[in-house]
This record gives C-alpha cells, structure tokens and sequence, in this order.
C-alpha cells in the first residue's frame, strides 16, 4: 500500500491592519455603538410613549406609530448584526470582509431611503426634517463609494483580506 503524504498546505499570512484600515476599524466600532445606542434609545421612547392618548383616537394613529417604532428597531437590529458580522470578518482579516462591509452600507443606505419614505408618507416631514435626513444620506451614499474603492482596489487591504 502505497502512503498518502497529508501534511497540512501552509495559510497564507496577509499584512497586519494598519495604514487607513484602523480608519475603517474606528468608524465601524462608532457606527456600531451609535447603532447600539440608538436601539436602547428608540425602544426607551417606545416604552415610555403616553399610549393612553393614541388607544382614544379613531384615526389610525396608534398602528402608525407601532409600525414605525416596529421598523426603526427592526432595521437598527439587522443593521447591527450585519456591522458585527463585518467587524468578525475584519479581525479575522477574511477575504469576504471589503465585500460584508459594502454591503453593510449598502443596506443602511436602503433603510435610510424607506425610512424617509415611510416617515413623510405617515408624517408628513418638514422641509427641514427631510433635508436633515437626505444629508445623512448623502453622507452615507459618498461614504460607501470611497469605502468601496479602497477596500476593492486599495494596496493594503488586497494584502491584508487573503484568508
């Protein structure tokens, strides 16, 4: 019989997370905790909300409101399991992490969008509101394209990302 030579293929080691990568690190750990806060904040307004005017009304007030509180925590939520998923990927410096990370923009920009949506259909936004929101949005929007062009074609991170 014949022995098969099972020795184990060496991992290729990537360079450490340095240079504009401890950029992205900070900004996902911030967006994180400002995740994390803004869920206990939005379920502490939710709870403490005077609910006893909203079950006296005939309008449909008080489904609105459930619905948007709903969405606002739901949302936050999936976003912030998404921004753990991409802090996993980047210490572990995966491959899939540029990837994990765009989309993780990609997805807040889509919840900012339906959440403008959904707050000027049942709220009817100011000028000022909606401005406030769509500069946020803005923010992001140019954010997730420098983001994606440097972690996709920037040196370090295409010899950090190697696992």
């Amino acid at each position: 019989m014949q022995e098969i030579d099972q020795t184990l293929t060496p991992k290729m080691e990537g360079k450490p997370i340095g240079g504009w990568l401890w950029v992205v690190m900070v900004v996902m750990i911030g967006s994180g905790l400002q995740l994390f806060i803004s869920i206990l904040t939005t379920i502490n307004e939710f709870l403490a909300d005077d609910w006893q005017m909203f079950f006296h009304t005939t309008d449909d007030l008080l489904k609105i409101r459930i619905n948007i509180y709903a969405y606002l925590i739901i949302s936050m939520t999936i976003g912030l399991g998404i921004l753990i998923l991409s802090l996993i990927k980047f210490f572990q410096r995966k491959k899939k992490f540029p990837v994990v990370f765009i989309g993780f923009l990609g997805y807040i920009i889509l919840t900012e969008v339906l959440r403008i949506y959904f707050l000027d259909y049942y709220a009817n936004l100011t000028d000022q509101d909606a401005s406030n929101i769509e500069s946020s949005l803005a923010k992001t929007g140019i954010m997730t394209i420098i983001a994606g062009l440097y972690l996709n074609k920037g040196k370090r991170p295409n010899q950090t990302f190697v696992m």
